[in-house]
Order: C-alpha cells, then structure tokens, then sequence
C-alpha cells in the first residue's frame, strides 16, 4: 500500500452536517482509489494529486455558497502538497539536486548565511505553478513554484535579509503575482526559516545593474565559449586597443553599456552563452558576497534589448533565470542552431519577439500569468521546427492578451484545441501545422477578431467535423489553411466573403459537393494566391469564376470532376488569369487539344478573326470551334481549314500539340514570325497550307520527317530556307503538291532553294512547275549537255552517210572508167555547190579555197552559234538562277489549292511555227544534204569533197541547231501564239546573220567576194550556151512535129476518104430509089462520076446536109 494514500481527514467546525458527511465522503473515496495502486508511477501520483484537487474543488463548488468558507476549505488542503503532489513532483522531475550552503561571519554561529546552489528547475516550477493556479494559491504550492522557478536565494540570518542571486525580476514577478492575485504571501520552502519573502523590488532592483568592466569581460567569454578564432567575423574582439563596443556585432549606448548583439550567421560553436556561478577545483561553486560578480556572459548585459544569435551552431540547454534579468531586452532569436531542452517564450520582462525555431527543443514551458511584464509585452512567438511533445491545450493556456503572432508548427503537439480559446483580440497569424493535433475545430473568430492567417494544416490525426461557419465571416483573414486533416461537410456560399484572402487550403479533407462560383470573389478575385481543394470529394461543374482568380494556384486534383463529361472552364484550363491550375494537364478536363488551339488562338490574334465563332467558349467542345473538324470518340482533331479568315500575330508552338491533325490550311492570312519547330512533330499531317502569309527565317527542319505529308504549299511568304524534304507524292495533287517561293525574281538576292518542290513561285506570286525536262529524264544535265550530244551524233551521222556515198561512187567509177564528158562537168559542179551553200552567204566560202574566207564564215558561225547558246542558257529550267528568261505563267491562287497555266499558246500557235520553220529552214536542210552527197563524188579532188563535206554538214546542223533552239526556246518563255511567233522571227533573223555579214564584206571590198562573181560570170556564158542549144534543138523539134503533122493529116484525110466512100454509097443507093421521081441534070451528074473516077476528092463538095 502507498502510505502517501493514508492521509488524514481535515477537521474543523465547518465539517458538520450533511456537508460534512459528503466531503468526508468523497476524501474516502479518493483515499481508497488511490489504495488500491500496490505499484505506483510517476503517472498514478501525478493523476492521484490531480484527481484529488479536482475532487476537492468540485465539491467545494457544489457544497460551499460561502466563498469566505472556500477559503477556509481550501487552506485546510495541506495534505495535497505535502503527500501526493511533492512526490508526484519528484518522480516526475527527480529528486531536489540543489545545495544549501552555509556560511558563518564570527566564531559564535550567530552571524551567518544560508545560500541554496542549484535550486532553478524547470521541471517543478511547472508542476508547482499548476498546483499554486489550481489551488488559487492557498497552502505551498506557491512557495515552492516561486523558488524552483526563479532560483537560488540567500537568507543572511544576520540581518535577516534575503538576496535573490539567480533572477532577482523572476522573484519580483511572482512575489507580486502571488500578492496581488491570490493573497499570499511567499515563504521559504527550501532553506528553514520562518519568516515571508522581503519584497525582492523597490531598493534591491538598483543593485541588479551592471558595469562596463563587467560587460566586457562578459564579451570575452562569449567570444571564448563559441570558438570566437573560428568565428565568420571577428572583427575587433580580443583586441585591447579597440573598445568592446567597436567589435563586430555589438552596439552599445551613450553610457558604453551593450545594448545590441548581432551576431547572426557567424559560426558560433558551444554553449548557449550565459555563465553563472564560476566552481573551484572541487566542481563547488564559489561563493561571494557580492552575487553580482559570479554572472557572466549573456547574464550580466542589463541593458541588452536585441540578441540575434540566429543560424550558427550552438547547443546544449538555455538556462532562461538569469535572462530574466535582462530587463531592456525586447528582441530574442536563436533560431536555425542546436538547442535542445526546453523553451521559454517568455525569456525577459520586457519581451516583444522571441524566435526559437529549427532548433531540437523537445518541450515548451507554458505561457505564466506570474510573468506579468512579459505576459503583456509578448508579440511574436516562434517556436516552430522542432520536436515539442506536448498537449496543445496546457500551450494555449493563459496565451499572453497582446500576442500577435503565434507560430507552432512543425511539431509534435496532441490533443484538440480548447473549445473556448483566450480572447486574443491582437493576434493576427497563428500556426500549428505538421502536428498531431485533432477533435473539433473550435470557433476563432470569438477569440481571435483580428485573425489574418490560421495554418492548422497536415495533422497527423487531424480534425473531424465540419468547418465552423463562423470562419466564412471572418472578414481580416488571408491564409486559411486547414489542409490535411478529416474535415467534411461542403463550402459554403459564405466564402464569397472573405475579400482580402490569400490562400484558402483545405486539401486533404473529405469536403464534398459542388463549388460555389463565390470562390471567384476570394481576395476579391486579384489578391488570391492559392486555392487547395485538392483530394476531397467534390463534384459537378468547376464554376467559371475560379479561373477569374487572377495569380492564384488553383489546385483541384484527385477530387470527382472526372466523373462527369464536362470539362472544365477553358480560361482556368489555360492559365490565362490563375498563375497555376494542377489539373491543366489532366486530358479529361482539360483536353490538350482544346489547350493548344486556344494557344493557337491567342498567338493568331483571335479577337481580330473575321469569324471566331465559338473559340474560346468556357464549355463548348473545340470540336464545334469554327474551322476544327474532330473524328473518332476521343475528338481528336483532324483539320483546321482558317484560310482568308483575318489571322494575324504569330503560329504558336502549341501547335505541335495536335498530333492526330491531318490537314492544316491557314492560307491568305497575315501570320508573321517563324515556323515553329513543333510543326515539325504533326506525323500524321498529309495537307499542310502557309501560302500567303508573312512567315520568315527557316522552315522546320521536322517538315522532312513528314512521311504521309501530300501537299506543302509555302509560296507568297519570307522564309529564307526550306530543309532538304523527300520528294512528296505528286499523284494526288500533280504540279500543285509542293509549293515554295524559290523563283525568280526574289524578294531576297538569292533565291530560295527547293530542291524537290514541285512549283517555284516568284516575288511577283507567278509560279512555273520545277519538274525534269525531257532532256533531263534521258540523263542528260541541261539542254546545252543534249545539244552537244546531238551535235556529236549528227556529225558522225554525216561523216557515215558521206563515206557510204563516196564507197559506192567509187564502185561505180571502177565499172565505168571515167569519161571526158565527166571531166567537163566538174567545173559545172563546183557553181552548183556554190549555188546550194549560198552564193550570199559567207559561208560560200567553204566552198573555195580561200583561207580569208575560211576564217571570215568560221567566225560568222561561231557568233551565230554563241548567240544560239545564250538562247539555250536562258531557256535551261534553273528557276533559281535570274539569267533564265523563263517565263512563269502558272497562278497558285489564293482561293485554292490547284496551281494552274495561265499561259495563252495553244496547239495552233505550235502550227503556225511549224509551217514557219519547215518554210524557212528547209531549203538549207536540203540543200546542204545536197551538198553532203555532191561531196561524195569521185570527179572531186580530195580537198574539193572536204570542203564540199565540210559546208553541207555546217549547213545541215546549223539549221539543225537552230530549230533546236528556237523550240525550247519558245517551249520556255512563249506565252501566247503571237509571241511564238515573234520568237520564231527571231531566230530566223539570226539565221540570215551570214548574208549579212556577207554584204557586209562585200561592200567593204569587191575582191572579198569575187568568187561569187566569177561564178556568176561562168554561169552566164554556160546559161548562154545552153541556151543556144536549147534553140537548135527547139528547130529540131519543130521540123520533126511538122512532118509528124504532115503524117498526122495524111492519116485523117485517108480516114476522112473512107468515111466520104461510105457516104457516096449511100447517096447513090437513095439516089438511085428516087430515080422515077427526081430528075438529076445530066451536067450535074457527070462532074460527080468524073470526080470520084479521078479521086480528086478534095475537089468534092459536099453538101452541109452530107
């Protein structure tokens, strides 16, 4: 049994009666509760004092109306202190370590001092403060929290007079607290004396104050104690020609006492630097008359008011009753170092901020009313990122009135907060994230009016209910943030109210419903900086307005949106107006595709299309968008058809982001800027239109990588490069399949080079087909390579033909030797060859053997042939190279995507310049055959056949030749039938260039031309002969026609004979019928017979009737 149970009972007057029997009762009861623990821990002492004052209390309340009586009651519970709770304490907190020293002045032991070393603990002054509050400071309890939370003491029995050594304003505080709310006043527990605490103010409070000397040399054990050579900065410390108020971090007053140490981020090393009580050799403390010069470091600057020893790395405990006689000091930071053990905000009387966080501190000292200076000065309280264990309602308890900034998270606090908070009516922010705290929210806005941020986020157990609709009106809030905790219920339309909030986050609940579109007025729609609603179980539409919150992170994942078909709010979806949206890459909500072309049409200027029907509608499907076409159930788009719509701005690289897009047509618009490189990612796209707008620098190199790609139109634009793309299939859209400005003239010096394009478009939007030539499809380079070729061919062509002529001339002559008629006809053969080359031509000269002459039509040709040459490089189909005369007569329009000759020649034109040439060039054709096969003549002499040979091949493939040229030629730049025409004379004029040039020599000097007119001369006298001749021989043949007439007439006058024979016969027989009826005059009759007897028929004159 626990013999601290066995207590007895309290007696008194006051004890009768029914009272009496209850209270005597209820003590009975405990007692025999208390009994039954056989094993007690620290926790079953600590639960027995609780209990029991508990219990003492409660009854005292229901029992006793007379408070005078409760006084009475309570001062009767001695028992309590003396029993149970002492030693609750000292199994909690350990047994008293403390020393009482003594000290005699004179032999007779009447001269003296008690003094207690070590009596400060931290641990007790808690456990007693709790018992001095709950007993309403009656009985001990108060006693011994005063000593154990201000320290070592001193009775100088001599004078009978107390000395606080250890915190002087500690003693102050609490010996007037005890006063003046409960009426007690304080007495030694530790050091037997009967007799009440002398105040420790008024008088003594002079003798606390420091000396220059003394603080110095305080410095310097700082600067000892934390590695100070190590030290960032040291700056004039240790240094005996600098005084200490020069040496960096410190600042000090008029009088040259330290008021300021800033020592932050300077690699402070050890101990936390306050010093008191130097030892001796033995570990004792020494012991002075004068307490005063046993404090050193931190503990003896008086009148410091700032302390920054922030992010260095000191550790070990803080002993805080020597700092409490830091009256001035107002600033305390010792965040982001290695402290450990317990803290206490309220560290000096005079605190306004005190920052003890990221350090290991693993418990917080409540907030104490006894402390009264602090209790109203604090302002700002730290205590965040370390390991506090400790429930969070004994924290908030007696929270200081003026407290405006409370943060705590980053802990290991437990239990709920209390459902009545302190009226705080200055607090602005308080935080207790990253906890463990859970129950039911209570209402802050009863206690905290002025609240503007409250993190109670991510508690490992978290908070259950609904959110207290109060909040909804706390109209100063702007950081609500009750993220990561069990809240349920719905939001309220009510939240529309807070208008200047911040961020509002409550993921991680289990909130659920649909959003109110009041979100839209949070922070009244531009001050809003993040909204979590994230993991919760929210459903239905996402409101519009929540895209309206312009800067804020909205942040809705893993809610039940999804489960719907509608998507949500576009604007939202693009982070137009919200700086972030986590749900934006979710393709349920927030389709990419609809993204992209939103994109798209932000960057094309889509407020200035002639027609946006539908773009940008918050919840119309994109599919519907004017010029979008989708197919399949996942609406992928397929086209964009936006030509001649009003587009401007740039092409987004959004762009890239439809990739199942098979067609895109944004022709005859005004984009400007580059191609964007994401084009190049569309792999399925086969029809792609830019033509007619204002890009520049390079095409994509991705355009190459478009397999499918059937038609690429890129005319009428500024690009500057186009990479090396396979040859697109051309069956599809024949001519008009690829299509780029690489014509000439260019808008730039060179023109762009396109080596598979289809059709090459100019500056002037006239386009030609780049596609092979004949000659090219044969393997042939150009139409120079193929005249050189023909040339070569046509040449052996003659050499073969004229050697075959003179082989079979020569078989001939071995037959029939020669004659000397042959011999005659050579000269006659040589005016004929010069009558077949020309005898106005220099080319007559090939015939002779002149070598004047030879040189005069070699030149002549070579001009001829050089003009001919430059005609062939301006028809060649190099659309790239500006000396071509090619003419583009091909329209690309805007309206389509076929390509179309525009050119007015037609098959008559093509006629006509058939029946020209054939007309023109004919003549030379044969006749410099004629020539060919005049030189295969055997009556020749070897250099006779040669020249002859030499001028019919020249004449042959010269008029060749030019028939070539003209042809392509007119094939190239020929428009219409007329120009063919002209081109056609043009040629032609250049073929009479010999004659002029002839002329030309022949009127410069006759003698240069005289072969010409010694020919003629000859020919005239042969024309003369043969013109004689041919008259005698024209007598011949009228001498033979005149006898052949002599013969002719004889044969018919003998035909004539016969057929008068057959009339006579006939005559007579009628005549010889009518006999009886006609007389015939003899005379008549008789010249007849005599007639026909002597044959003279001619003689006979036949009647007409005959």
């Amino acid at each position: 049994l626990d013999p601290g149970c066995l207590l007895p009972l309290p007696t008194g007057s006051i004890f009768t009666g029914d009272m009496g029997l209850a209270v005597s009762a209820a003590v009975s009861a405990a007692v025999e509760n208390c009994c039954y623990c056989k094993n007690p821990t620290c926790e079953d002492f600590t639960w027995k004092c609780e209990e029991r004052t508990n219990i003492w209390w409660t009854l005292a309340d229901q029992c006793i109306e007379d408070s005078s009586k409760k006084c009475q009651v309570a001062s009767n519970w001695k028992f309590v202190e003396t029993g149970v709770c002492d030693k609750a304490a000292s199994c909690s907190c350990g047994t008293d370590q403390f020393k009482i020293v003594t000290k005699y002045y004179d032999d007779n032991g009447v001269d003296y001092f008690n003094e207690t070393v070590g009596l400060y603990n931290e641990c007790k002054c808690d456990f007693w403060l709790r018992r001095c509050e709950d007993t309403l400071g009656q009985g001990q309890a108060c006693d011994y929290a005063a000593e154990y939370c201000c320290g070592d003491y001193r009775y100088d029995a001599g004078i009978e007079t107390f000395k606080f050594l250890n915190s002087p304003q500690c003693y102050c505080d609490f010996y007037n607290y005890a006063e003046n709310k409960f009426a007690h006043k304080l007495k030694p527990k530790a050091l037997n004396v009967e007799k009440e605490f002398t105040s420790p103010c008024g008088p003594f409070k002079t003798y606390w104050l420091s000396k220059s000397v003394v603080e110095k040399i305080s410095l310097e054990l700082i600067y000892n104690g934390t590695n100070g050579q190590n030290w960032t900065n040291n700056v004039g410390w240790k240094d005996e020609t600098v005084d200490h108020c020069e040496w960096y971090g410190i600042s000090c007053d008029a009088d040259g006492f330290v008021t300021d140490i800033d020592l932050r981020d300077n690699n402070l090393v050890g101990q936390f630097p306050i010093y008191t009580r130097d030892v001796n050799s033995s570990g004792d403390p020494i012991l002075d008359n004068t307490w005063r010069l046993t404090k050193y470091g931190l503990a003896s600057l008086y009148k410091l008011k700032t302390l920054d020893l922030a992010e260095n790395e000191l550790t070990g405990t803080i002993e805080y009753a020597p700092l409490y006689n830091l009256v001035a000091l107002t600033y305390f930071d010792v965040s982001e170092n290695q402290l450990s053990g317990e803290l206490e905000a309220q560290v000096a009387p005079s605190i306004k901020y005190a920052d003890f966080s990221s350090n290991n501190f693993m418990s917080m000292r409540r907030f104490v009313q006894y402390k009264a200076s602090s209790f109203q000065t604090l302002r700002f309280c730290d205590v965040s990122n370390n390991v506090i264990q400790q429930d969070a309602a004994d924290l908030l308890e007696n929270t200081p009135p003026k407290i405006e900034q409370f943060i705590a998270s980053n802990n290991q606090f437990y239990g709920s907060l209390p459902a009545s908070l302190d009226n705080l009516p200055k607090l602005r922010q308080f935080e207790m994230a990253s906890n463990a705290l859970s129950g039911i929210l209570p209402d802050f806005t009863e206690s905290f009016a002025t609240l503007q941020e409250l993190d109670l986020s991510n508690q490992t157990k978290g908070f259950t209910g609904p959110i207290p609709e109060d909040v909804w009106r706390s109209l100063s809030l702007k950081i609500l943030n009750l993220a990561g905790s069990m809240l349920t219920g719905t939001i309220p339309s009510l939240v529309g109210n807070l208008a200047v909030l911040e961020v509002l986050d409550l993921s991680n609940n289990v909130l659920k419903g649909s959003l109110p579109s009041e979100l839209g007025l949070l922070g009244g729609g531009a001050s809003l900086k993040r909204l979590g609603l994230s993991n919760n179980a929210f459903t239905g539409v996402i409101p519009i307005q929540v895209g309206q919150l312009q800067g804020a992170s909205v942040l809705l994942k893993d809610n039940r949106f999804q489960n719907t078909s509608n998507t949500a709010p576009l604007n939202l979806c693009l982070e137009r107006e919200v700086k972030e949206f986590d749900l934006a890459d979710d393709t349920t909500l927030c389709p990419p595709e609809r993204n992209a072309l939103s994109n798209f049409y932000d960057s094309a200027k889509g407020a200035e299309w002639t027609n946006g029907s539908l773009w940008l509608d918050e919840y119309a499907s994109y599919c519907d968008w004017k010029g979008v076409t989708c197919e399949d159930d996942m609406n992928h788009v397929v086209k964009v058809n936006l030509t001649n719509n009003g587009l401007s701005g740039r092409l987004s690289e959004c762009i890239g982001n439809l990739t199942f897009m098979k067609e895109l047509d944004l022709s005859d618009n005004d984009i400007k800027g580059s191609i964007p490189l994401e084009l190049g990612k569309l792999s399925n796209l086969m029809y792609l239109r830019l033509s007619y707008n204002a890009f520049t620098g390079a095409a994509p190199d991705g355009l190459a990588e478009m397999k499918g790609l059937q038609l690429l139109q890129l005319q009428s634009n500024r690009i500057t490069k186009i990479p090396t793309i396979p040859r697109l299939i051309d069956n599809i859209h024949g001519q008009s399949t690829f299509v780029a400005d690489c014509g000439v003239p260019s808008a730039f010096e060179k023109a762009l080079e396109c080596y598979n394009c289809t059709m090459c478009c100019n500056e002037d939007d006239d386009c030609y087909p780049q596609q092979k030539t004949k000659v090219q499809e044969l393997g042939l380079k150009d139409y120079g390579t193929f005249a050189s070729v023909l040339s070569a061919c046509f040449i052996v062509l003659c050499c073969s033909v004229a050697l075959l002529l003179y082989i079979s001339a020569r078989r001939k002559n071995i037959e029939n030797s020669l004659t000397s008629e042959m011999e005659t006809r050579i000269k006659e053969l040589d005016i004929y060859a010069l009558s077949k080359i020309g005898k106005d031509s220099v080319y007559s000269y090939f015939v002779t053997d002149k070598v004047f002459g030879w040189i005069a039509a070699l030149i002549t040709l070579g001009i001829q042939f050089g003009i001919f040459v430059f005609f062939i490089h301006a028809a060649e189909a190099n659309l790239q190279d500006n000396r071509t005369d090619i003419q583009f007569t091909w329209k690309c329009p805007r309206d389509t995507d076929v390509c179309s000759n525009k050119a007015d020649l037609t098959d008559a034109g093509w006629a006509i310049y058939c029946v020209l040439m054939v007309a023109f060039l004919s003549t030379d054709m044969i006749s410099g055959a004629k020539l060919i096969y005049h030189s295969a003549k055997i009556t020749h002499s070897f250099k006779s056949r040669i020249r002859y040979f030499f001028g019919g091949m020249c004449l042959c493939w010269f008029t060749l030749f030019a028939l070539y040229v003209s042809t392509v030629y007119n094939k190239a730049i020929a428009t219409s039938n007329t120009e063919i025409i002209v081109n056609s004379v043009i040629v032609l004029f250049i073929m009479d260039l010999d004659e002029w040039i002839f002329s030309a020599l022949e009127a410069i000097n006759d003698d240069w031309t005289s072969h010409v007119a010694k020919s003629e001369d000859e020919m005239k006298v042969q024309i003369a002969s043969q013109q004689e001749e041919l008259k005698n021989l024209r007598e011949i043949v009228e001498r033979i026609q005149d006898s052949l007439t002599q013969m002719d007439q004889i044969a018919s006058e003998k035909e004539e004979l016969r057929k008068l024979h057959e009339i006579v016969d006939k005559m007579l027989e009628s005549n010889a019928s009518a006999h009886s009826e006609h007389v015939v005059s003899g005379s008549e009759s008789d010249v007849y017979a005599q007639q026909l007897e002597t044959e003279h028929v001619d003689d006979i004159v036949v009647p007409y009737e005959a």
